[in-house]
């Protein structure tokens, strides 16, 4: 890589700074283009390198240069792992995302002072019962009425934000078993990914949602009827109760059929709800609406369908970037950068660098 000197880098640092980015000695040596003999002679202070390479890394593993001249490595949170495949080594993305979530959080604290407030609600209850309690805390009698699941979700993640005080973030964590996670702090944060529809990302919050108000956080995969953790069940039953309350649907049900319910109608109840159909056959099945038969058929189509989606997924057509820089930051954060700003306690560059945006996005989110 040129004949730029070689620098000389403390091993550990090195070693801490590769780990704490989620890559493998084997992973980083062909993402950096050097011999996996390479990077353990560096970990082990038998090699150095160069400046260019330093500065490849700083990109490969989305931190300043100067983070390997520093003599603290910042402490990343050891979140219990609730994915069903747990044996599948998280990607770098998630890493990245754990890492910046706690980072706003830490710079929001500081700034604002602002903290989560959680209610208090009785210990063991079964989670339809907390989710129709929580309903009446949040204000919520009737279901909203949207247009659609994108305005659902904000509607709700606007909601979260201004009554707990919950920083809630998007960010692409381009992993197909991570669905979100969240980050039990003064400053609680929940993770959606960004890649995900807006009907996903809406049953995700509110798991998120339900492992916060147990106390909890973790790495969640949110498969809603498959074999895992008892707190993933408890969290999957809230969710669900919350989005499409049973009293509600049942109301629901009878005002569109007398007869046994037909595809159209389903797919329609989804929409009604906001949630993706998988999780409405879902709770049909458990509130016996539609027999096991039906629910395996509609599962067996849906998984093959789900495959061959992954298999074919790119990123395609334009990207909205200012949407996209807003999610990643989250309202509440943009909120109390820009009032930091305002008071001129922090420059226009230090607020642009806190939310992680580019000038120009800045300059429209921040004014």
């Amino acid at each position: 890589m040129g004949k730029s000197p070689k620098v000389e880098v403390s091993p550990f640092i090195l070693r801490k700074l590769r780990e704490n980015s989620g890559y493998s000695v084997e992973e980083l040596a062909k993402k950096l283009g050097v011999s996996e003999k390479k990077i353990e002679d560096v970990e082990s202070s038998k090699d150095s390198f160069t400046i260019t390479q330093l500065k490849s890394l700083a990109k490969i593993y989305k931190i300043p240069l100067a983070a390997f001249f520093s003599e603290d490595i910042p402490h990343i949170p050891s979140l219990p792992d609730y994915r069903i495949n747990r044996d599948k080594k998280l990607n770098p993305e998630a890493f990245v995302a754990i890492r910046r979530a706690k980072y706003l959080s830490d710079m929001i604290v500081e700034l604002s002072g602002k903290k989560s407030k959680f209610p208090t609600f009785p210990e063991n209850l079964p989670p339809d019962e907390l989710a129709r309690i929580f309903r009446r805390y949040l204000g919520i009698g009737e279901i909203p009425k949207l247009k659609d699941s994108y305005r659902t979700l904000e509607f709700y993640k606007n909601l979260i934000e201004e009554k707990l005080g919950i920083l809630i973030i998007e960010y692409p964590l381009k992993n197909d078993n991570v669905r979100a996670f969240s980050l039990k702090r003064d400053l609680a944060v929940i993770v959606l990914n960004e890649s995900d529809e807006p009907k996903v990302k809406l049953f995700s919050l509110f798991h998120e949602i339900a492992h916060l108000l147990k106390g909890s956080e973790g790495i969640c995969e949110i498969d809603v009827d498959s074999e895992k953790f008892e707190i993933e069940r408890f969290c999957d039953k809230f969710a669900a109760e919350f989005l499409v309350p049973a009293s509600d649907l049942k109301l629901e049900i009878e005002k569109k059929a007398k007869r046994e319910l037909s595809d159209d109608i389903i797919s329609e109840l989804a929409r009604r709800y906001g949630v993706s159909k998988h999780v409405m056959m879902l709770r049909l099945l458990n509130l016996g609406y539609i027999t096991k038969d039906r629910y395996r058929r509609f599962k067996e189509s849906f998984d093959k369908a789900k495959l061959e989606e992954l298999k074919k997924k790119k990123v395609s057509g334009s990207r909205n970037w200012e949407r996209t820089y807003f999610n990643r930051a989250g309202r509440l954060a943009i909120r109390e950068v820009s009032r930091a700003y305002e008071r001129g306690e922090i420059s226009f560059f230090e607020a642009s660098r806190i939310l992680n945006m580019k000038i120009k996005y800045a300059e429209r989110l921040l004014g």
